[in-house]
């Protein structure tokens, strides 16, 4: 029989995750599905490690740390699955998360992207969103429906039917290194036709901060790579509108979150980080926008507390994205 999903766990100096988290993954009771650890250049000894304690486990070394877009990338040459579930290493999955999720996509061809229900930010089903500024948070939202739409799908964990992977013609773009590689990927999806759900089934423990990156060098790839997103992806009026609510969203947190001056100031940092960077994208964007299925407003009228932003600016732009 051949494979049908492969699961990718993506590793940089992870040794003090990856028991649970491949543990959890090796006892999953679902068919034909292989696990993959990509090491992006790890300088601790998880590769050992795992090399020793999961012999099942095959285990692809990069030479060095090509960060979260482009060591999943990297990936897919080496998975052969039909199904691909791309993991963080600081996850443990629930019994039953894998075939739950797997069961749901061989049910229903409509979803492209299927995630998971990531605890503890998301319990009771609150899948996550994109809010007014266009950046993800989870639903305050309790969901009872087996599978949830959603505009966004987080790269914590998911799955991805090769066919459609094929269809978008890459993952992550490489240029973002880490931080909004899955909103891009998802409005990429949106966009060209797709539909994303989360499993309300399919739980796995979430720690967060596994790669122990720091916050404002995080802060600023966010800010940046948010804002070539839906440069690359919308169309110009829609764009000025987000930049303009980018820059609304920074203000407020730079007046109401003083403590956390480093993250905003990188996040300013960002904006100029974007200006030098997006004439690379001017071909990418015409052409995309060419190929798309579904208008901007489809995003926008999805959007959480769109059109109520006058009363909830300062409440949203200091949540912690």
């Amino acid at each position: 029989m051949g494979i049908k999903t492969s699961v990718i766990i993506l590793n940089w100096n992870g040794t003090k995750w990856l028991d649970k988290c491949i543990s959890s993954i090796l006892n999953q009771d679902s068919e034909a599905f292989e696990v993959l650890l990509v090491d992006n250049g790890s300088k601790d000894d998880s590769v050992k490690h795992v090399r020793q304690r999961f012999s099942q486990v095959r285990i692809i070394n990069l030479d060095r740390n090509y960060g979260f877009a482009e060591g999943n990338n990297r990936a897919l040459r080496y998975a052969r699955g039909e199904y691909l579930v791309f993991v963080n290493m600081d996850t443990e999955a629930e019994n039953g998360w894998l075939e739950n999720l797997v069961k749901v996509a061989d049910e229903h061809s409509e979803y492209q992207i299927l995630c998971s229900i990531q605890i503890p930010s998301q319990l009771k089903n609150r899948t996550r969103a994109l809010n007014a500024f266009g950046h993800p948070m989870p639903n305050p939202h309790e969901s009872r429906s087996a599978i949830t739409e959603s505009l966004f799908a987080s790269g914590g964990c998911f799955l991805i039917r090769r066919e459609w992977l094929d269809k978008l013609g890459y993952l992550f773009d490489p240029f973002y290194f880490c931080s909004a590689e899955d909103l891009e990927l998802s409005l990429r999806t949106i966009l060209l036709g797709g539909r994303i759900g989360y499993v309300r089934d399919s739980r796995i423990y979430h720690y967060v901060g596994g790669a122990n990156f720091p916050s404002a060098r995080m802060s600023y790839f966010s800010m940046r790579n948010v804002l070539l997103t839906y440069y690359k992806l919308l169309d110009a009026r829609c764009f000025i509108e987000i930049f303009c609510a980018q820059i609304i969203y920074v203000s407020t947190r730079f007046f109401a979150r003083k403590k956390q001056l480093p993250q905003v100031f990188a996040m300013i940092k960002g904006f100029f980080g974007f200006l030098s960077s997006f004439n690379g994208y001017i071909g990418f964007r015409k052409e995309f926008i060419r190929k798309k299925k579904r208008g901007d407003e489809y995003l926008f009228e999805r959007f959480l507390y769109r059109g109520k932003m006058e009363n909830t600016i300062l409440k949203h732009a200091v949540y912690k994205c």
